[in-house]
């Protein structure tokens, strides 16, 4: 069965069709999602819960008239504060609330809110999904995950608790992991998330934000490429070499947004395959190569070339510019300022030519400790 969403805005539906219809079309047949007019909290919560609904997508400015004529005095924050009560009381099963609202809006009310940025589990910029294909079908595949997410915290892991299962056990339908990724997983995340295991709501916001869409524990295919050194367009055997890697290979909660492998195995697979006695991180990127096509038999795998030129950089590549992509040795990166960064998670780093550009903002801003460094590193690097 199709996952529903009900989706609250106050728009009349007609003009909202575009928008839902592009997020069902990338959704291929998986979402369906209902709109309704903004009326009182007590109908939004009686017809999802009359018409079982799997999440909400709400708007925050709900200010409009209805077809009846009616306004009511609140905003989709309040609406979602009200909702968040009710699941928590029981009165409405855990279930995933979405944002959907005007770029305007989110920089108006939203952004400057920060006790509201709890409420929901994701936010989605209306025009970005009009225009933007690309945009679209990431927030179609994030609606479903969210609702998935939600159905197996509910159903399997909130049983797990009565039982006062251990971490391994509690997490597990999860993450999908086996005893060796769970024996060598940072201890901080699996502790904290196990002490959320009771709170749906912020035990799937951590996985999604904290452990898959962050760096560390889980890389991407960029990430993994930079830490093992290698080229992926120069490459004719990146495919065959995913494919021996796909053991490895995160299949957890919200795995089809992106995949994602677990570093941990990746390093164990390096560990028990190579004959030298280092460290992966330790060698530059020709020489990881080298020692890979020593024990894949893979000829067609090319190292990254440094992107500047005056001898300077570290070719002992572990992180990737956020803007760029850029691969990059943390000694020859910034970092960039995130307030929530969780004691497990990878720091988020920048280029210095990117920074120097001032191409990362307004997205990103550099850590404070690094903004006297931006001129001499980016010099360093270009001038030598």
């Amino acid at each position: 069965m199709p996952i529903r969403f009900l989706y609250v805005d106050d728009d009349k539906t007609e003009q909202l069709k575009p928008l839902m219809d592009e997020l069902l079309f990338h959704s291929e047949g998986m979402l369906e999602i209902e709109h309704i007019q903004v009326c009182s909290m007590k109908k939004v919560k009686c017809k999802f819960l009359d018409e079982g609904f799997d999440g909400l997508i709400i708007d925050q400015k709900l200010d409009a008239a209805n077809a009846e004529n009616e306004t009511f005095d609140y905003w989709g924050t309040s609406l979602a504060q009200n909702l968040r009560t009710e699941m928590i009381g029981g009165g409405m099963p855990a279930s995933p609330i979405v944002l959907l609202s005007n770029e305007e809006v989110f920089v108006k009310y939203y952004n400057t809110d920060e006790s509201a940025h709890n409420l929901f589990d994701f936010t989605l910029e209306k025009t970005q999904v009009s225009r933007t294909t690309k945009y679209a079908q990431q927030a179609s595949r994030i609606l479903v995950a969210l609702a998935n997410a939600y159905k197996v915290a509910r159903e399997q892991t909130l049983p797990l608790v009565a039982t006062e299962a251990k971490p391994f056990e509690l997490l597990e339908p999860l993450l999908k992991w086996d005893q060796s990724v769970f024996e060598y997983t940072d201890k901080r995340f699996v502790e904290y998330a196990s002490s959320k295991s009771e709170d749906v709501h912020t035990l799937v916001s951590l996985i999604l934000n904290s452990l898959v869409r962050s760096a560390g524990i889980l890389v991407t295919e960029d990430m993994l490429a930079t830490k093992l050194g290698i080229d992926i367009q120069a490459s004719d055997d990146w495919a065959s070499l995913k494919l021996m890697l796909e053991p490895f290979r995160y299949t957890g909660a919200f795995a089809e947004l992106k995949e994602r492998w677990w570093m941990s195995r990746i390093e164990d697979w390096w560990d028990d395959s190579s004959d030298t006695p280092q460290v992966i991180r330790a060698l530059k990127a020709t020489e990881r190569v080298t020692v890979i096509k020593q024990f894949t038999s893979l000829e067609h795998l090319v190292a990254i070339n440094p992107k500047y030129q005056n001898g300077k950089q570290s070719e002992k590549y572990w992180v990737n510019c956020m803007v760029s992509g850029t691969p990059l040795d943390p000694f020859d990166a910034l970092v960039a300022n995130k307030v929530d960064l969780k004691s497990w998670e990878e720091f988020l780093y920048l280029d210095p030519e990117t920074v120097f550009e001032r191409r990362h903002q307004p997205d990103y801003a550099v850590h404070s400790d690094y903004q006297k460094k931006v001129k001499s590193l980016y010099r360093r690097l270009t001038n030598g």
